[in-house]
């Protein structure tokens, strides 16, 4: 008895599921897990119909469906968040951005903006699904239309943002790449403490870079497959239910990592 009941306790303590519990705990992990299990529901009651179960199908429909309401709850509020990163972002100075960098931080502007109308037109479209506001057929398939619109707008104004900012990391890189070299012609001449000081902190600044680099491409590519949504929903694209279920659920997946690796850092930091 006692091992069973032990083996039991190093599961409900085991780091990992202390980790996925703090995820849990936050709002944007929530989100990201609903929105997996919500493109993969997609995906499944589309390989389902294609195969003739159409009852099955309808229950992993529901799960979508249900799923994408609550997520618009969650959302409720976060167009301020997007209207206070927008704010933050007109008030850095831009003068002294060279082209690229320029361009990063005004497409990042715009990006916050559309998604700030995105986000409070589909909460608009929820309070007429609970039935708070009641909007006819036409008016909100037009509210609809211009939420979609933004959320287009706002994903391809991050595609510009990100390849802009890549353009920028990539000259920096080389700037970097020359300067360490300089550095490290100039270390021979000084104590091989400094020099190892030295080394330390460029490698520590290589590391920023590469881990910048990731971020960014990481970005491009859940972009790349997120446009495909609204551009399908707008009529822009014909693409089935089964690609956008497989295109949803890699970003989410994408997202969600992202969000693993950001409590794994902060464990880390606590530990230390």
């Amino acid at each position: 008895m006692v091992a069973p009941t032990t083996a039991l306790v190093h599961l409900v303590l085991h780091p990992k599921l202390s980790q996925s519990i703090a995820l849990l705990a936050t709002t944007i992990g929530r989100d990201k897990v609903y929105r997996l299990i919500q493109y993969l529901s997609r995906f499944i009651a589309w390989s389902l119909i294609r195969n003739g179960q159409s009852d099955v199908a309808a229950r992993w429909d529901g799960l979508k469906n249900g799923l994408g309401g609550g997520r618009k709850l969650m959302r409720l509020f976060k167009p301020a968040e997007h209207l206070q990163s927008a704010t933050n972002l007109a008030l850095r100075p831009v003068a002294n951005l060279n082209g690229p960098g320029q361009l990063a931080q005004v497409t990042q502007l715009g990006r916050q903006l559309c998604y700030a109308v995105f986000l409070t037109t589909d909460s608009v479209s929820w309070l007429n699904t609970v039935r708070f506001l009641r909007f006819d057929k036409n008016k909100l398939e037009r509210l609809n239309r211009v939420s979609m619109k933004f959320w287009l707008f706002g994903i391809a104004l991050s595609l510009v943002s990100s390849s802009a900012s890549m353009v920028k990391l990539r000259a920096d890189s080389r700037r970097f790449a020359l300067s360490a070299e300089v550095a490290r012609r100039e270390g021979r001449e000084k104590g091989p403490e400094e020099a190892a000081a030295a080394e330390g902190e460029r490698r520590e600044r290589g590391r920023a870079l590469l881990a910048q680099r990731q971020a960014i491409l990481s970005q491009l590519v859940m972009d790349a497959c997120d446009i495909w949504i609204p551009a399908n929903n707008l009529g822009y694209s014909n693409l089935n239910d089964g690609v956008i279920g497989i295109l949803g659920a890699t970003t989410s997946y994408m997202a969600l990592q992202t969000q693993w690796a950001k409590h794994a850092a902060a464990g880390l930091r606590k530990t230390q």
